[in-house]
């Protein structure tokens, strides 16, 4: 298989990107020397970055690219490239997430009122309820299929919600 078309299946990238040669600088302080770089493969999300080392660079940083100061966040590194993700598009991809995990998981509250009416659920052990905790997360891949996103992990955050309810913060 050849090397582009390898790349073309692990493309994770939503958004178009340019292929530029531009400077560009990682601000780490306001203190500190801003560091010299060229940005390439640039699109509204990020940037990647070519620099002469990446050691010593921290997870977090600014970029400056044609006056523009943007933070961001690295995403990935080799010794002399780093792939940023600007904060402003991680929150939105974020967000994108949470709204694609809407509709199965609405999908997953009918599936669930047809397997237990309203009727059953009033006196309900402790034991029955990790079941049918149990049992949903069994359901998910089935909801998301029917509501057309593809199966995808569980929300993390409503198993974390979960644990709240039941009483065990971790």
């Amino acid at each position: 298989m050849r090397q582009g078309a390898v790349n073309a299946l692990t493309e994770q990238r939503r958004h178009f990107r340019k292929r530029v040669f531009r400077p560009a600088h990682i601000v780490l302080s306001e203190r500190a020397p801003k560091l010299e770089c060229a940005a390439l493969d640039l699109s509204v999300q990020g940037v990647r970055l070519r620099v002469s080392t990446t050691y010593g660079i921290p997870h977090e940083f600014d970029v400056i690219i044609d006056g523009k100061r943007t933070p961001g966040r690295s995403v990935w590194r080799t010794y002399t490239e780093i792939g940023v993700m600007f904060s402003e598009a991680s929150q939105s991809a974020d967000f994108l997430e949470h709204e694609r995990d809407i509709a199965p998981l609405i999908e997953l509250l009918k599936m669930a009122a047809q397997k237990w009416p309203s009727s059953e659920s009033d006196d309900v052990s402790e034991t029955e309820l990790f079941c049918r905790d149990q049992t949903l997360l069994e359901m998910w891949p089935e909801a998301c299929r029917r509501t057309g996103v593809g199966v995808r992990e569980f929300p993390p955050g409503v198993i974390e919600l979960w644990k709240q309810t039941m009483g065990r913060a971790n």
